[in-house]
């Protein structure tokens, strides 16, 4: 077991969510993947020195690396640092044969629980695929982390800090000592205030008084709201054990680039589009359905002033209600010509939602209601057995950008990959998006095992993949929408 040491800080408003989750076993981690081809002649051994001494660097420029929580039982828990950390515990290789999916080992990954007590909450699995008629062959590398101390974004901060020191010591492998068994973390780890400390995040009372009804308010006082779908409600994890599913799908450079300029020339953005693609096709695959709810989750950065290299949680969301009007109209599709407007008539809904949300943002923020959340395990434990809060979440990264950094000698990016496990109690199932600069843009749908039927997926994967071919088919000139 590791070594304990310092008391660094209580966790903050947001950073108590995940351990309350990890009490009731409703979430695991959050999955980064990066995709490099690399020289089939490279051995493991000198990679995993590489790794080690990287990882050491790391430990001393990301201090969450370093610290682990306790107390997720009460209403206080602290955040501790490890004194030491066995690369064992953070540092695992494994082979991919030739054909086999990445799928099924990020679904393995994210349903492998955290070890309570004093251990690191991260490690860094290394998956090797085999030459395929090459001289390259392919190098995972996934970075799994408890969402207490990162968000989507910290993943990309690990991921840039490791190619730089993966860059900087393959110059001098020769002077590679081997990997030792044990690494000391900094005496003066610190870290980051929570976001509270960080920013005010002011609440209107209508705001808290809308929330407030909508959580606790009698059916028969306030009336009931057409229900949206969200797959089947909440069950106890002994009914409805924890098995993540992950369907990948891969958007070529081209065509990558090709949605994001029409994106842009319809005034929208890119995760504007892909929502509303989302939304077309649940619209078509469930006619019966009269509303869908979507979550799109967006960084706090820009106005707690930390940067976007740092790993840190401080993430938040803002809802979106695509109501019966807009599904019948998509439902009445005709034609390609209908569809694409349909599409684009969604995406600019979507789009005006959340420039209302960052224009107000941070006053009337859902985490500026965690200060009335005084009990989050209960918090978490009263939603089990009900209906699901919304329908989906869409999460997207942007682009992955190495530059300035080169690349190790003779490795090329290919691929990102951004996934999350199943959410018992979140919604029936997450988007995760991200891409490589000058690379193909990747896009994620993870769902727990039952909750919601396969062909719903298939829809969607199908309309994903459809989209740069129905464009292609557009009158030049956008829409008014």
């Amino acid at each position: 077991m590791p070594a304990t040491s310092d008391v660094l800080r209580p966790l903050g408003m947001l950073e108590k969510l995940y351990p309350a989750r990890q009490v009731l076993g409703v979430y695991n981690s959050v999955v980064i993947t990066a995709t490099y081809g690399v020289p089939a002649k490279l051995e493991n051994g000198l990679l995993y020195n590489l790794f080690c001494a990287s990882i050491s660097r790391l430990l001393h420029r990301h201090p969450s690396l370093c610290c682990y929580f306790e107390g997720e039982h009460t209403l206080k828990p602290i955040f501790r640092r490890l004194k030491t950390i066995h690369i064992n515990d953070v540092l695992q290789f494994r082979s991919l044969e030739q054909q086999q999916s990445l799928a099924p080992n990020l679904q393995e990954l994210h349903d492998l629980e955290w070890p309570a007590g004093p251990n690191p909450l991260w490690k860094l699995v290394v998956i090797r695929g085999q030459p395929n008629g090459s001289v390259d062959s392919t190098l995972h590398i996934a970075l799994v982390y408890h969402h207490v101390i990162g968000d989507g974004l910290s993943g990309l901060a690990f991921h840039k800090s490791l190619l730089h020191e993966i860059s900087s010591i393959e110059k001098h492998t020769n002077d590679l000592q081997r990997a030792p068994e044990t690494i000391d973390t900094p005496s003066s780890t610190s870290l980051l205030e929570p976001i509270e400390k960080l920013v005010s995040l002011p609440v209107s009372w209508l705001f808290l008084i809308r929330q407030a009804v909508q959580e606790y308010a009698p059916q028969w006082l306030v009336g009931t709201p057409a229900p949206f779908w969200a797959g089947l409600p909440t069950k106890p994890l002994r009914e409805c054990p924890l098995r993540s599913r992950v369907r990948l799908v891969s958007i070529p450079t081209d065509d990558s680039e090709d949605l994001l300029r029409e994106s842009k020339r319809h005034r929208v953005t890119l995760t504007s589009l892909l929502t509303a693609a989302i939304v077309f096709a649940l619209a078509m695959k469930l006619p019966e359905a009269s509303r869908f709810l979507g979550i799109t989750p967006y960084t706090l950065r820009r106005v707690t002033g930390t940067a976007m290299d740092e790993m840190v949680n401080q993430s938040t969301a803002f809802e979106t209600d695509y109501p019966a009007e807009m599904l019948d109209r998509i439902r009445e599709t005709s034609n390609a010509t209908e569809h694409i407007n349909n599409l684009w008539t969604a995406a600019a809904y979507f789009y005006a939602q959340m420039q209302q949300e960052l224009t107000k943002c941070p006053r009337d923020n859902l985490v500026g209601l965690l200060p009335y959340v005084l009990d989050y395990v209960k918090f978490y434990k009263k939603k089990i057995g009900r209906a699901r809060e919304a329908t989906f979440e869409v999460s997207n990264l942007g682009v992955f950008r190495t530059s300035p950094e080169p690349l190790p000698g003779n490795w090329t990016l290919e691929e990102m990959t951004f996934t999350q496990g199943a959410q018992p109690v979140g919604t029936a199932f997450t988007v995760n998006c991200v891409s490589v600069q000058g690379g193909p843009l990747t896009i994620a749908i993870t769902w727990q095992d039952s909750v919601i039927d396969e062909e719903i997926v298939d829809a969607i994967v199908h309309e994903f993949a459809d989209l740069p071919h129905l464009l292609q088919h557009e009158d030049p000139s956008p829409e008014r929408i």
